[in-house]
């Protein structure tokens, strides 16, 4: 849902993109790739606070790679590839984190991560089809990083919700639980908007 205050936060980013000028835009883009991969190996660690702090600078840097390349005047396909394809490994990277930390689980990271990877690809699959980008739905990936920072910060401060046999269901589990449940319904959604626009209907 947040995908849709983009030209919004465009004019926010602005100034920010502007002290990297220096910078070449898929560097920034290797940057936040590192950064979520980081967050991703500290909390399955346990240290969820740097999680938080590698999380923030890894969404910033996503946000500023693109905003970058259209003021430098240096947009194109193949950065366009190498943003997205890394934003999928650092989704990947970070559930991945939590699924395996002592605070989450395994089942319902798999589920998370079939719910957010297949948001993206019916995404760019729509594109692929000669429609525009697909961004509509439930959750896209901004709004999974603001649920994502407000999680972790919970995690920092509360250790479990409540115990359920064979699991706790932590500020983590619950995370994935609505990575997964939102995603699934994003993908749906998207589903059937590029069934609509392809059929005609």
């Amino acid at each position: 849902m947040l995908d849709s205050y983009r030209n919004k936060v465009d004019a926010i980013l602005t100034p920010i993109s502007k002290a990297f000028i220096g910078w070449n835009p898929n560097t920034v883009s290797l940057l936040s790739l590192i950064l979520a991969g980081i967050g991703g190996l500290v909390y399955f660690f346990g240290y969820p606070a740097i999680t938080l702090v590698m999380v923030i600078l890894s969404a910033l840097f996503d946000a500023v790679d693109g905003k970058l390349a259209r003021i430098k005047g240096v947009s194109s396909k193949l950065g366009d590839f190498i943003d997205h394809s890394f934003d999928r490994f650092a989704d990947v990277f970070l559930i991945l984190g939590f699924a395996f930390s002592r605070y989450g689980n395994v089942y319902l990271g798999l589920f998370a991560l079939i719910g957010v990877l297949m948001t993206s690809y019916l995404g760019t699959q729509a594109q692929a089809l000669g429609l525009n980008r697909l961004y509509a739905g439930i959750m896209g990936r901004a709004d999974r990083l603001v649920i994502m920072i407000i999680f972790v910060i919970i995690q920092i401060f509360v250790a479990t919700f409540y115990h359920i046999p064979q699991m706790n269901l932590t500020p983590t589990n619950l995370m994935l639980i609505i990575f997964g449940v939102f995603g699934t319904a994003t993908v749906i959604q998207r589903f059937f908007i590029i069934y609509r626009r392809l059929s005609g209907n």
